[in-house]
């Protein structure tokens, strides 16, 4: 339960979130172990001498996700200068026996957020932002002169840049590898919402400080959002296009019962922030020169029309005949800007297809779902082009089974489905009389298993904390590092060169082939 303090005194209800995303956060790479760290310092706070931390962070506990949202929103800032300026606002307010009691309870705060930090890179690697962020917090915590110091420089500085992102600052100056974004977590803030239909929107991002986005058009990016004191990664494709870098943006549809895309629909806004990793994926037409087909159902379109948009901008020859399936003609997504390329692109045709049109509702095109006889009537030519799909499961089994079965070339056969590549049961099916063990080493858990088992459901079915997102194999949010044993992947796509030279396997998709021992 929450105590009430004094006004005065709140300024120690955000001093550990403060010190907690300072050392977690600043690499921009927060884990699952961090932040279950964090949460235990929060509840558990018999490690507390000072009852003055005590009592506050029993607030900064309820205030959790408040505290997330001003994060996110650039409303709580964490840098070096508003650290120091909150330890002096803190420390010089006390008397000397109780100043001694929280600097010493802040500086085990600070131990115990690097020790999981080290932790959670694993025996292969060291946090070296996090280590470095301590050292300079332990000065500012034992140290006055330490915050004279940083409270002299801050004020000797020029005055803060505006809140508005200047995007035009790139078109200016050398070119060099800072201003793009090509991998990794980046600070997005929106700058417009737009509805595409009832329930589907379109949120469009600039990077905060500014970069150029560089993908490849197809692929996705995972978004963090906090709700309910927690982070919780969804991942989304990118619906604008590469060849218009200095814009990034999603399409969502809200869902019935979705967490995280009805939280976005009603709390996101122009002028949000959140935080997004990627880019990853390998569903694009990059290196393909066409002729193109591009088959889409649902908010499967947005792949698509990534692709479409970057054929149009880079290529505006390109032959490209893009069929989309939809419930209803209200439920079209991007209807106006398809029929504007066919407009203006002679080698660009579109053609939408309404399962529930119904009487009375005006829709003069055609009805029905995915068949070799609509296929066939609306695109004759299909075998001379490569094939691009993305839909729901069943939408995507049915359309690699029309086109096999009338013998296309399958080589030319591509498909993400929306939401995630199912996993492989039959694959996982052959290994279940396997007998497997997995051993979660800094959770000191040992889990008996099948060889069926897939590590991520272990972890999350014994309450452990781990970090993951699209659970196909995609996105690489799950990766945690193998110490012993081997793993088979469903897929491992998310999975670099790098990476798997370094130990690492993707939780989602990774099997156990005996006994294996993982950093968890």
């Amino acid at each position: 339960m929450a105590v009430r303090v004094t006004e005065k005194s709140a300024v120690l209800i955000d001093l550990p979130m403060m010190i907690f995303l300072r050392l977690a956060d600043g690499d921009g790479k927060m884990t699952a172990r961090e932040m279950e760290r964090f949460e235990g310092l929060l509840t558990a706070r018999a490690w507390c001498r000072s009852a003055l931390l005590r009592r506050s962070l029993a607030n900064t506990d309820a205030e959790k996700a408040a505290l997330w949202k001003k994060y996110t929103a650039g409303e709580l800032r964490t840098g070096v200068d508003h650290v120091a300026a909150a330890l002096d606002t803190v420390l010089n307010s006390l008397a000397p026996e109780e100043r001694s009691d929280i600097e010493r309870d802040l500086l085990y705060f600070c131990r115990e957020i690097v020790r999981a930090a080290r932790g959670a890179a694993g025996i292969f690697h060291r946090d070296a932002e996090a280590e470095s962020e301590y050292g300079g917090l332990v000065a500012l915590l034992q140290r006055p002169s330490a915050r004279a110091a940083q409270k002299a420089q801050t004020e000797s500085r020029a005055p803060p840049r505006p809140t508005a992102v200047d995007v035009g600052a790139l078109l200016s100056g050398d070119v060099h590898a800072e201003m793009f974004w090509q991998r990794g977590k980046l600070l997005l803030r929106c700058v417009e919402v737009l509805d595409e239909t009832h329930d589907v929107r379109t949120f469009r991002f600039v990077a905060e400080p500014p970069k150029l986005f560089r993908y490849f058009p197809g692929q996705f990016m995972t978004i963090e959002v906090p709700v309910g004191g927690a982070v919780i990664r969804r991942s989304y494709t990118i619906s604008a296009s590469p060849s218009r870098p200095h814009v990034i943006s999603v399409t969502i549809k809200r869902l019935e019962g979705g967490q995280i895309s009805n939280w976005l629909h009603d709390n996101l806004a122009v002028g949000s922030s959140l935080f997004a990793d990627g880019p990853h994926g390998k569903f694009t037409c990059i290196s393909d020169v066409g002729p193109f087909l591009f088959i889409s159902a649902g908010s499967g379109v947005t792949p698509l029309m990534a692709m479409s948009r970057w054929l149009y901008d880079t290529a505006p020859a390109a032959d490209i005949h893009f069929l989309h399936f939809a419930r209803t003609p209200q439920d079209i997504i991007f209807e106006r800007e398809l029929q504007l390329m066919t407009r203006q692109r002679r080698g660009f045709r579109c053609d939408f297809v309404c399962s529930r049109a119904g009487e009375g509702s005006g829709w003069a095109g055609r009805g029905g779902r995915i068949s070799a006889a609509i296929l066939t009537d609306i695109c004759p030519d299909l075998e001379g082009r490569s094939v691009y799909v993305c839909g729901p499961v069943q939408f995507m089994e049915a359309t690699r089974a029309i086109l096999h079965e009338r013998g296309f070339p399958m080589a030319r056969f591509h498909e993400e489905s929306f939401g995630g590549v199912p996993r492989h049961a039959k694959a996982a099916e052959t290994d279940a009389a396997t007998i497997a063990k997995v051993v979660f080493s800094t959770s000191k858990l040992d889990v008996d298993c099948k060889g069926s088992d897939y590590v991520l459901d272990l972890a999350l079915a014994h309450d452990l904390q781990v970090a993951y997102s699209c659970r196909a194999g995609q996105c690489g949010t799950c990766k945690v590092t193998l110490l012993e044993g081997a793993v088979k992947h469903d897929c491992a796509d998310g999975l670099t060169a790098d990476d798997a030279k370094d130990g690492l396997i993707l939780a989602c998709q990774a099997r156990p082939t005996g006994r294996i021992v993982v950093d968890l």
